[in-house]
């Protein structure tokens, strides 16, 4: 899926669209240690916006998650950047 390699090579940037990618995707990895934020979703441009819809109905149509698309070993480099800024505080 062309959209979701896009948002993964985008979340390995330290933009905001990087960020905001990273959000997305650690949200859809696990959601309860990485809640996202979804009006950050609506400061991202129509392109990025478009791949997110693109993967969300894709696994809703699917019925999957997304670790049945992206590995371990994908997701790593992203966590490695974002995790310790996106992950939810122990309450």
């Amino acid at each position: 899926m062309d959209g979701l390699e896009h948002l993964l090579s985008i979340a390995k940037t330290d933009t905001g669209g990087g960020h905001r990618c990273a959000m997305f995707l650690l949200s859809l990895w696990n959601g309860y240690e990485f809640p996202a934020d979804m009006q950050e979703l609506l400061y991202v441009d129509d392109a990025i916006f478009g791949e997110m819809i693109e993967v969300l109905r894709y696994l809703h149509a699917n019925n999957l998650q997304l670790d049945s698309l992206v590995s371990q070993s994908e997701i790593d480099p992203i966590l490695a950047m974002w995790g310790d800024v996106l992950r939810q505080p122990e309450q």
